[in-house]
């Protein structure tokens, strides 16, 4: 219960930091998506589930705060933080260059889904210009971003990992 409530404090930090610091830090009015990277690095590094929760939380705080379609971003990061999960066990946590290009194919997915359902429904259909004036700029400056934090979240998960398995061994030895 203490991670999921850490997590959730977690996705705050994450979409108050997309909110203010990502506005300050944009670059040429690109700045980098804080909410993509916590789908697929906890995708990454617990599994399915946990990329699943994760994914459905960030889009749901992203939709309620920013976004007119409620729902869409919560499918979106929810299949991708799946499919990160699909990953776990796969790779280890030290493999620096994996989750990295996850979260930059993960942030691929999520801009041309928006750009579909934004843009390519209104009949405004220059792939090429939303794919290189706004797509991979924010891909790039959020996989570097990633490449700055993603220490800071194996810490963290393997501090929340490591609570949760000395709590289960410490419930266990009372049944002997």
């Amino acid at each position: 219960m203490k991670r999921k409530i850490c997590e959730l404090l977690l996705i705050i930090v994450f979409y108050v930091l997309q909110c203010t610091a990502g506005r300050v830090l944009a670059i040429g009015g690109i700045s980098p998506n804080f909410l993509i990277i916590i789908p697929v690095l906890f995708g990454f590094l617990n599994g399915k589930t946990e990329g699943i929760y994760t994914g459905f939380v960030c889009g749901i705080i992203y939709d309620l705060f920013s976004y007119s379609i409620i729902g869409l971003s919560s499918i979106a990061m929810m299949f991708i933080g799946y499919f990160a999960g699909c990953f776990y066990q796969k790779y280890e946590e030290k493999e620096f260059l994996m989750p990295i290009a996850m979260v930059g194919a993960g942030d691929f997915i999520y801009g041309f889904l928006s750009y579909v359902v934004n843009f390519l429904l209104h009949n405004k259909l220059d792939v090429l210009y939303y794919l290189k004036r706004f797509i991979m700029p924010e891909v790039v400056y959020t996989v570097i971003v990633t490449i700055a934090i993603y220490r800071i979240i194996v810490f963290l998960n393997r501090h929340f990992e490591g609570k949760e398995r000395k709590r289960a061994i410490e419930y266990d030895q009372g049944n002997i």
